[in-house]
C-alpha cells in the first residue's frame, strides 16, 4: 500500500519542511520547502508566536504544491541534555502463542516503565534484540512462536521543556504530531545502509548555530553531544575580518570561499561594500584562509567530542551538514578525519540539499518503527492520500509523454 508522510525540521537558520510517499519499500519526494527561521535560538524555540508563523507560512506552500492539505507530521525536538538509558522488558505472548504486534508495543511499554528520570520525556524506544523464550539474537519477532517475549534497547528521553515547546507551536500552527525524534537519529536513518548498521561509528551533522555528534554502535543510537559552533560563526568572522554584513558574510562563505585555501583561485575576485559603504575587492585566498581556520576549529571539537563520547573503537565517521557544501570540504575533512571519513550528501530526486537530511531522515526513521512494530500509518485520510498519488502518477505518466516527444524532435532534427 501507498502510504504518504511528512515531517518538519526545525532549525535555527531555515525551517525544512518534506512530504513523501513510501511506496514498494521505496521513499520518492512529492514536496520540499524551506522558510526561514523565526524565534528559534541554536535549536531552541524562544518566540513561539514567529514560530507558528513561520511554519503556517511553509505549510501552506506545501499544501498549495501537493494539492492536499496536511495535518500530520513527524517533527524534531532538541537533544540539549538528552538521556540514553539501557533497557529490558518481558511479556508473556498472547495469542496462541505467536508473537503479535499487539506483544511487542506490551514489550516495549514495560521496558519504559517507571524509568524516565523526574522532569523528562520519553523521545523513543530503540530495539536492539528481541528475545524468546531465550532464543536470542530476534530483529523481528512478530510472527514467530514462543510463550515469553523480552526486549533490550536504548530510551532515549529529553527534558520536558524541550518536547513540550515543539508541541506547542505545531499544535499553534494547526498540525498534529504523531512521533518526535532527535536530530542524530534523523540524520543517521538518511545517512546509514546496511554495511554501517554492523559497526560502531560517529555522525556529525554541521548546523547553523549547532554541531550534533552522535555516536552509533551496531546502528543504534547510545550517545549524543550538542556543541555550541556551527555555520553562523564562520560567517560572523568574515564579516568581523572584512567589516561587511553578516548577510554578505553569508554569500562569501557559501558562493564564494573554499574550505581550503590550497584549492583557491588567486584572481578570484569578489567585489563587496563594507559597512561604511565603501567598495572593496576580496580574493578567494584572503576569504578561504578566514573560512578554513573557523572549520578546522569545528572540525577539531567534534572529533574531541569523538573520543569523549565513545570507549569503543570508531569504525566509521559520516559529515553531513550544510557546511559541507562549501567547496572543497572534502579535502580539509580528508586531512582530518583521514581519507576513510564520509562525506554524505542528499540525492534524493525532489531535495538534493544537504539541508534537508534531518527532515528525510525523520520520515525514514518513523517508517522504520511502524514497520518494526507491526503498525500502518498515513498522515493523510484515504479519500486525500488517493487525489495527491493519482495527481503524482498523472505527472510521472505525463512526464515521460514530454520526455518521449522531445526525445523523438532530438532525434529527428539528428537524423536531418
Amino acid at each position: 500500500m501507498r502510504k504518504i508522510y511528512a515531517g518538519i525540521d526545525i532549525g535555527t537558520y531555515s525551517i525544512k519542511f518534506v512530504v513523501g510517499e513510501y511506496f514498494n519499500r521505496k521513499f520518492y519526494v512529492l514536496a520540499s520547502h524551506c522558510v526561514n527561521s523565526k524565534g528559534v535560538k541554536k535549536g531552541l524555540i524562544v518566540e513561539p508566536n514567529l514560530v507558528i508563523e513561520a511554519i503556517r507560512e511553509g505549510m501552506a506552500e506545501i499544501n498549495e504544491m501537493l494539492g492536499v492539505e496536511i495535518k500530520k507530521v513527524v517533527v524534531n525536538v532538541p537533544d540539549y541534555n538528552a538521556s540514553f538509558q539501557t533497557v529490558t522488558g518481558s511479556v508473556d505472548i498472547e495469542e496462541n502463542g505467536i508473537v503479535t504486534s499487539s506483544d511487542v508495543n506490551r514489550v516495549i511499554k514495560d521496558s519504559i516503565y517507571n524509568r524516565l528520570e523526574e522532569n523528562f520525556e520519553l523521545v523513543t524506544m530503540l530495539p536492539t534484540r528481541y528475545i524468546i523464550d531465550g532464543e536470542k539474537g530476534i530483529s523481528k519477532p512478530i510472527g514467530k512462536n514462543g510463550q515469553k517475549l523480552e526486549i533490550q534497547g536504548i530510551m532515549i528521553s529529553t527534558p520536558k521543556k524541550n518536547i513540550y515547546s515543539v508541541l506547542s507551536v505545531l499544535e499553534g500552527a494547526g498540525l498534529e504530531v504523531i512521533d518526535i525524534v532527535i536530530n542524530g537519529l534523523s540524520s543517521y536513518f538518511e545517512v546509514h545502509d546496511e554495511q554501517l548498521d554492523k559497526k560502531d561509528g560517529a555522525v556529525i551533522n554541521l548546523g547553523h548555530e549547532t554541531t550534533t555528534i552522535s555516536i552509533f554502535e551496531n546502528g543504534q543510537l547510545v550517545n549524543n553531544e550538542t556543541l555550541q559552533i556551527g555555520g553562523i560563526n564562520v560567517e560572523k568572522d568574515i564579516a568581523y575580518v572584512f567589516g561587511v554584513s553578516i548577510f554578505d558574510g553569508r554569500v562569501l562563505k557559501e558562493k564564494f570561499a573554499s574550505s581550503h585555501k590550497r584549492f583557491c583561485q588567486l584572481n578570484e575576485i569578489y567585489e563587496v561594500k563594507n559597512t561604511i559603504g565603501e567598495s572593496v575587492k576580496l580574493n578567494q585566498l584572503e576569504v578561504s584562509e578566514v573560512v578554513m581556520s573557523r572549520l578546522v576549529e569545528i572540525l577539531n571539537l567534534a572529533k574531541k567530542q569523538i573520543r569523549l563520547l565513545s570507549s569503543r573503537e570508531i569504525s566509521y565517521i559520516v559529515i553531513t551538514g550544510g557546511l559541507t557544501e562549501i567547496k572543497s570540504f572534502k579535502n580539509l575533512a580528508y586531512e582530518i578525519f583521514g581519507k576513510d571519513v564520509i562525506i554524505y550528501t542528499v540525492t534524493t530526486l525532489g531535495c538534493r540539499d544537504n539541508k534537508y537530511v534531518n527532515a528525510i531522515g525523520m520520515i525514514k526513521y518513523f517508517i522504520n518503527k511502524m514497520e518494526s512494530r507491526g503498525k500502518v500509518v498515513s498522515m493523510l485520510s484515504v479519500e486525500d492520500e488517493t487525489t495527491l498519488v493519482t495527481q503524482h502518477d498523472k505527472l510521472k505518466k505525463d512526464n515521460v509523454i514530454v520526455n518521449k516527444i522531445f526525445g523523438n524532435f532530438i532525434a529527428n532534427k539528428e537524423d536531418k
